[in-house]
Formats: structure tokens, C-alpha cells, sequence
């Protein structure tokens, strides 16, 4: 009984990752305060942050990494990941990973090429203007990713 239950909850959430839509936005657009809490499909490059950080801070165990608009821009949205083992996730990092371990997947579940791949994301775009004499906040908690 439990293996059914576990295999309905997996093809959910499959399917769930499958059935997000998102408006389309030009990169430059997409971090704006009126884009605050929408949901968007933003195309570019993932990259690695320098180092890459996971945390639980929304309900879900996610890491951190940069959404260039193009190979090599340094135009770019932060965007976060889910950590997990099937589509649309990041594998969880052991300490002193390299670069070639960090393992993504698209929608499918194919794993993607981080600073090559050309990819459409789908998420929610959260805005925070900047406070006086500080920066404003600007990320996307990814749902869906496509080549």
C-alpha cells in the first residue's frame, strides 16, 4: 500500500511540474514591482553563482543559482531551484562539490548543461524594492524548466 501511495504522489507531482504556465516576459521586463508575485517564463542561461546555496527558507528545499540572458551577459536574474531527484530539480550538493556535480533537470528530466543551454523557466517572480540606500531583491522560484 505504501508503494502506491508514494507512486501517486510522484506521478502528482510529475504532473504538476508539467502543467505550469507562465506569461512570457522579455528578461529586461521581468524584475519590475507591478511583476511581484506572477508567474513568468523567462528564457536564458543558467550559471552557477560562485557557489551555489541551498536553503529551506520557503517551504521547500532550494538552491541558488543566476538566470543569464545570454552565455557569458551580465545581465542576470536569481533565480531558485528545488533540490530533488526528479524533473525540475537540482541534486542535493555533498560538501566540496565541483562545478561538473552539480545535476539539474529540465521538465523532462533530462539533465541540463549549466553556461550553455538555452532554457525556458517558469516561476513566481518575487519583487522588494530597494530601501532607501540599500538594493532592491529581485528572484524567480523556478517550477518548470525547458530546453
Amino acid at each position: 500500500m505504501k508503494l502506491i501511495t508514494v507512486s501517486v504522489l510522484a506521478l502528482a507531482a510529475f504532473a504538476a511540474g508539467c502543467s505550469v504556465t507562465g506569461e512570457p516576459i522579455e528578461f529586461s521586463k521581468a524584475c519590475t514591482l507591478e511583476n511581484d508575485g506572477k508567474t513568468f517564463e523567462v528564457s536564458g542561461v543558467l550559471a552557477q553563482r560562485g557557489s551555489v546555496l541551498c536553503s529551506n527558507t520557503g517551504g521547500r528545499m532550494e538552491c541558488g543559482f543566476d538566470l543569464l540572458e545570454s552565455a557569458g551577459s551580465p545581465n542576470k536574474l536569481r533565480v531558485d531551484i528545488e533540490q530533488g531527484s526528479g524533473a525540475n530539480t537540482v541534486d542535493k550538493l555533498s560538501s566540496g562539490y565541483k562545478k561538473e556535480d552539480i545535476k539539474i533537470r529540465d521538465n523532462g528530466g533530462s539533465e541540463i548543461a549549466l553556461d550553455k543551454d538555452l532554457l525556458k523557466l517558469t516561476g513566481k517572480i518575487s519583487v522588494a524594492p530597494a530601501a532607501p540606500g540599500g538594493q532592491g531583491v529581485c528572484f524567480m522560484q523556478v517550477r518548470k524548466i525547458e530546453k
